[in-house]
């Protein structure tokens, strides 16, 4: 069986989705996330895929995370896409800073809309900005894969410009309970999940897959994958001994501790089996308490216990 390269690493990623050569890729990919449909000419890659962009790391390369993964100009809309293998409750904030930082920094470069639009300097400035966030793991609590929000009143269902703000996630880790709303979006699952296509998948999907295939990729590009393959066993086999480490170490303490607790225990024991004979022998009370160590409230609920009922 030919070895599959999984499309979520961050080298795959940017090759399917910011390769000027595969723009299709790019353009089934919006239509089928934000539901637009664009020409190839509209689409702009701000940041295109280049194996020279992953810089090397010790004695090789291996695959690093970036600010933003993929950021397109798609006609006049900003569009940032991002895969977090990884997410964490604090993912959100993040993703939510790099929308905005894309959103604020194209202020003043709407000269041509201010002409078109000159009483309407902010709208001419803010370029509508678009974010999907594609998450290895369970993020949200609600069952639903996709989710793209915008600014909304909870209160009235009213909804403030949709146009300009959109801030999208998508699980692959949840089945596609909304897919009768956004039906290519199982595939894209499949395809994220699995690196392959099969021939009633949209052929950009196809395409896609092609493209990643190990047989497919330059020497450069095998070696990087190697090399971040073997970074990712180290990883995992650095995290199981860790672990395994650790419940060594706990298990000894732990029986560390019950042994210590058992010979306290057999020493209070033992304390008390004097005391009662002390006690039956006609020893006073402060004398039984010196001689085993007991304190003179545990003495005195012994000679109680012992006392005769009357």
């Amino acid at each position: 069986m030919a070895k599959v390269v999984l499309p979520t690493t961050d080298l795959m990623f940017k090759k399917i989705l910011a390769s000027n050569d595969h723009k299709t890729i790019t353009q089934g990919f919006i239509a089928d996330f934000f539901g637009v449909d664009v020409e190839l000419n509209d689409i702009r890659i701000v940041n295109p895929y280049s194996i020279s962009a992953y810089p090397h790391m010790g004695g090789g390369r291996r695959l690093r995370e970036t600010l933003r993964d993929v950021t397109l100009e798609v006609r006049n809309t900003n569009v940032a896409v991002e895969m977090q293998l990884r997410a964490h409750e604090t993912f959100p904030k993040r993703g939510l800073f790099y929308w905005a930082d894309l959103f604020t920094g194209g202020y003043g470069r709407g000269a041509k809309r201010r002409q078109q639009e000159p009483d309407d300097d902010y709208f001419a400035n803010l370029r509508p900005t678009w974010a999907m966030n594609i998450l290895g793991q369970p993020l949200l609590k609600c069952p639903h894969a996709y989710h793209m929000f915008t600014l909304h009143d909870a209160h009235w269902d009213e909804e403030m410009l949709p146009e300009l703000i959109r801030f999208g996630f998508y699980e692959l880790t949840k089945p596609d309970t909304n897919a009768e709303d956004f039906p290519r979006l199982a595939r894209w699952r499949g395809f994220l999940r699995s690196g392959q296509a099969d021939t009633a998948d949209p052929e950009y999907l196809q395409e896609a897959a092609s493209i990643i295939e190990y047989v497919n990729l330059s020497s450069e590009e095998r070696s990087m994958i190697d090399a971040a393959e073997k970074w990712e066993l180290d990883q995992r086999a650095d995290r199981y001994y860790a672990k395994k480490e650790a419940r060594e170490e706990g298990l000894a303490e732990g029986r560390a501790e019950g042994r210590a607790e058992g010979r306290a225990e057999g020493s209070r024991q033992n304390q008390l089996a004097n005391a009662r004979a002390a006690l039956r022998l006609g020893l006073n009370r402060a004398d039984v308490a010196e001689i085993t160590g007991l304190d003179a409230a545990t003495v005195k609920q012994l000679a109680d216990d012992l006392a005769p009922a009357s």
